[in-house]
């Protein structure tokens, strides 16, 4: 008989602890393929005193920068073992253990609730949308960053769901039209929009974690040697394409921020 083999559910801290306990310090993690960083700094310039929340924290790098520039930052996520990798960045922010969909805080707690690389693992993300809703305090501020539709990792991955082969199980994608969609329809208004391109490229980063279980670690970052003048200049290149309003199209995510409207 035909063993059948079990699909993971993203939703479970057991896939994300396997996944994160596999690194022993955030350093041998790439960091998010957005720079989260600068979106969340065009709609909240100074953080300072801002209750800032991120959900599905992973690493929490940016959080842990957020936190020395004067915001009161928590870091949640549902793996024990992400916590413990994003602690390898530093004690500042504070770390708790939750469930996205069922967070331990008052009606109204945070100015600033933003996830990247969260939304897409739930079928339906109308649930995590209105619980990030409720948890904001009027005119709060949602960042949410997710892999774009449109992309050849979209193809890849969903041959691997197919095979029973994807890290996680099952995940989604979003064009830009469905994810300001839906994002509007859990009560907030989009402000800004964006997109970025994976750099180093899809095809190193998937050679480098086929080839880590056997023992082979690539660099995080590879050398092209005489190429890297002409690689940089391509990276330019489409970075300033990205930034021109071509992001949300053909970048590998899309992104968008958002203000709660206060009578929602």
């Amino acid at each position: 008989m035909k063993e059948t083999r079990r699909v993971l559910d993203p939703t479970r801290d057991e896939v994300w602890d396997r996944y994160w306990g596999e690194r022993a310090t955030a350093a041998e993690v790439y960091p998010a393929v957005t720079d989260l960083l600068h979106e969340i700094r065009r709609v909240l310039p100074d953080p300072r005193d801002a209750v800032i929340l991120e959900v599905g924290a992973g690493t929490g790098r940016e959080g842990h920068v957020l936190r020395k520039l004067g915001a009161k930052v928590i870091l949640l996520d549902i793996s024990r073992e992400a916590l413990r990798l994003s602690r390898t960045v530093s004690h500042l922010p504070v770390f708790v253990r939750a469930d996205a969909l069922r967070t331990p805080f008052p009606d109204s707690t945070f100015d600033l609730v933003y996830h990247q690389g969260l939304l897409e693992h739930f079928r339906d993300p109308m649930p995590l949308l209105q619980e990030n809703h409720r948890i904001l305090k009027p005119n709060g501020l949602l960042v949410v960053d997710v892999p774009q539709r449109y992309h050849v990792y979209t193809v890849m991955k969903h041959l691997l769901m197919w095979a029973n082969r994807w890290f996680a199980g099952w995940e989604t994608e979003f064009s830009y039209p469905q994810l300001r969609r839906v994002v509007e329809e859990a009560g907030f208004e989009v402000i800004s929009s964006w997109g970025y391109g994976m750099r180093p490229g899809l095809w190193y980063r998937v050679l480098r974690e086929v080839l880590r279980p056997r023992g082979i670690r690539l660099p995080l970052y590879p050398s092209p040697g005489p190429l890297t003048p002409a690689l940089h200049a391509w990276w330019r290149l489409t970075r300033w394409l990205e930034a021109r309003g071509l992001g949300p199209w053909i970048g590998l995510t899309v992104g968008v921020a958002a203000r709660k409207r206060p009578s929602s």
